[in-house]
Parts: C-alpha cells; sequence; structure tokens
C-alpha cells in the first residue's frame, strides 16, 4: 500500500494533513501548475490527486502522482519514481526492480553552486535574506552555505549535509523568487546517503550529553552545536538510530508551532531509550529560526518532562 507521507518527507515536499481544503482521506500541498499554496491533495489510499483550484475536470487529462512530484521538486523522474517505488506504489503496466537504488558513491554539489562571500555582489540577495533572518557570516563560515543563482538550484542557499565530517547529501533553502516549496533535497544520483536517514548537524551535537531536535536548518543555526535537525520531516527509523546511538542523558524536541503531532511522535519513538524528554510548543507562528536561542531556553525551562 501506497505510503505518501513517506513520498513527500524524503522527496522534501512540505504537506497539510487537516483544515480547510483537505478532504477526507487526503493530504494536501502545493500546486505545481496554478502554485495554490496547499490547495492540491493526494489521496493517501490511492495517491489520485485533484487541486481545489485546477479541478482537473478533464479525467484523462489528470495529471499523476509521479507528474504531480517531478514538477513540484524539479527531480529527474527515476528519481521521484525510486522515493514512490520505496514506500509501496505499484507502477501499471510494467515491472520495476524495487530494490535498485541510484545512491552515487560519493555526494557533490550542483555545478550552479558558488561560496557564499560577504560582500559579494552576485550573492547579495542571498546574503540579504540571511541578514534579514538574523544570520551573520559567521553562520555562513560555521556551517559552509553557498548559493545558486542558475540552474534548478536558482535563487536558494545551499547547506551541505556531513556525516562523520564527510559530505554525504545536500539541502537548499529558497531565498528569492521561488514559489512552492522552499526546500529542495539533493537527489539520490548527487548524493551518498539520503536526507532522511540524516541528521543536520549530526557531527557537532555528537559531542554533547544534551541535545536539540530541530526541524529545518536555519533552526539549527539559531541554537548552535548541541542541536540536530530532522529536515522538516518525520523521524525517520535511521534517524532515530543515530539520535539513539549518541546515548544521550537529555534530548530537547522542538518543531514548528504546525508540527506538535510529529515532536510528540518523535517523544514516544525515543522516550524507552532516553530518561529525560521534553517537547516544547511553540505558539504565535513563530519557529525555533524566529526567536533568540534565549527566548528557547527560557521556554524549555518552563516545560515539563514528556511522560509516554
Amino acid at each position: 500500500m501506497i505510503d505518501v507521507k513517506q513520498i513527500l518527507d524524503e522527496l522534501g515536499i512540505g504537506y497539510k494533513e487537516s483544515g480547510k481544503n483537505v478532504a477526507a482521506n487526503d493530504i494536501n500541498i502545493d500546486c505545481p501548475f496554478c502554485n495554490a499554496e496547499k490547495h492540491l491533495g493526494v489521496s493517501l489510499r490511492t495517491g489520485q490527486v485533484n487541486c481545489w483550484v485546477c479541478t482537473f475536470e478533464d479525467l484523462e487529462r489528470r495529471p499523476t502522482l509521479m507528474k504531480v512530484l517531478t514538477e513540484s521538486t524539479g527531480l529527474y523522474w527515476k528519481e521521484v519514481q525510486n522515493a514512490m517505488l520505496e514506500h509501496g506504489w505499484e507502477p501499471y503496466g510494467y515491472e520495476s526492480d524495487k530494490t535498485g537504488s541510484s545512491l552515487a558513491t560519493k555526494c557533490w554539489l550542483p555545478k550552479e553552486a558558488r561560496p557564499l562571500v560577504t560582500g559579494s555582489e552576485r550573492g547579495k540577495e542571498a546574503l540579504e535574506y540571511l541578514s534579514s533572518r538574523g544570520f551573520d557570516e559567521s553562520i555562513i563560515d560555521k556551517y559552509s552555505l553557498g548559493y545558486a543563482d542558475e540552474g534548478i538550484y536558482r535563487n536558494r542557499i545551499i547547506i551541505p549535509t556531513t556525516l562523520n565530517d564527510k559530505l554525504v547529501a545536500f539541502t537548499s533553502r529558497a531565498y528569492s523568487g521561488i514559489e512552492g516549496n522552499r526546500y529542495k533535497n539533493s537527489p539520490m544520483f548527487m548524493s551518498s546517503m539520503r536526507i532522511k536517514d540524516l541528521l543536520y548537524n549530526y557531527d557537532s551535537a555528537k559531542n554533547y550529553k544534551h541535545a536539540y531536535l530541530l526541524e529545518g536548518p536555519p533552526d539549527v543555526w539559531r541554537m548552535g552545536d548541541d542541536s540536530m535537525g530532522v529536515f522538516r520531516s518525520a523521524l525517520s527509523s535511521s534517524q532515530r538510530r543515530l539520535v539513539l546511538g549518541l546515548r544521550l542523558e537529555s534530548i530537547t524536541i522542538i518543531f514548528d508551532p504546525f508540527a506538535t503531532n510529529r515532536a510528540y511522535a518523535a517523544a514516544a519513538d525515543l522516550s524507552p531509550f532516553t530518561r529525560k524528554i521534553k517537547v516544547v510548543r511553540l505558539d504565535g507562528g513563530k519557529d525555533v529560526a524566529d526567536r533568540t536561542r534565549g527566548e528557547i531556553l527560557e521556554l524549555e525551562e518552563k516545560t515539563q518532562l514528556y511522560r509516554g
């Protein structure tokens, strides 16, 4: 049976599980055809799609889920197909190798990626975006941030991801002129590991006995060395193994305000093996990156330990 949520998580596509315009047994994403935010429904049972704005009245011209995901991510169809096959999608009319993998032997950054250097005229918009979020040159240097002003990663901050000090994947964050998904992850053919199997800033956080488990890279930039990011997705089994392998004495989980349920699900996964866990709830629509570390620590101090 197809697992739509896992497919969207792997491809880095944001979704809405309930609320206005979300039909029963559907999950909504941004429509890549009309750019309507969270108006394209995907059936959790069949993977069939329907946009509340486009409507797709001509059923013969209704796009397939693969077409939607390809348009949403800018990835090659084979990359999208692999993600779908791994999570229960069954193609019609031909047989595919479900065990095949297109992961590379090593990761490389996009050829369009350039170092992000303070004062760079071509990187001015990227620098202005980071500055508007309160991130300065020290963050650029510390996390080896780059940018691209052309290609499929155009107008995106390039964010390398390492494991044991080796580049294994990357993600990117839109800073200008992007409709739809803010994040675009590295495709498998450019990665030696999948984003869903990694924790951003793991190499730094492994040196601590207490760690913060957060969502996106900007959250990690705000909280610093003792924090890790799950790349805006549910905690995968591989990420869970990485966390537990650290043998942390305590963990504080802080996801975005709309992802509190996922934060509690992660706590339930980790609680049998970690004695002290807190789940900090964020209100007011501001995520971790929009606050100071001091503000987060104050909220953490007021939060009771998680009891599963």
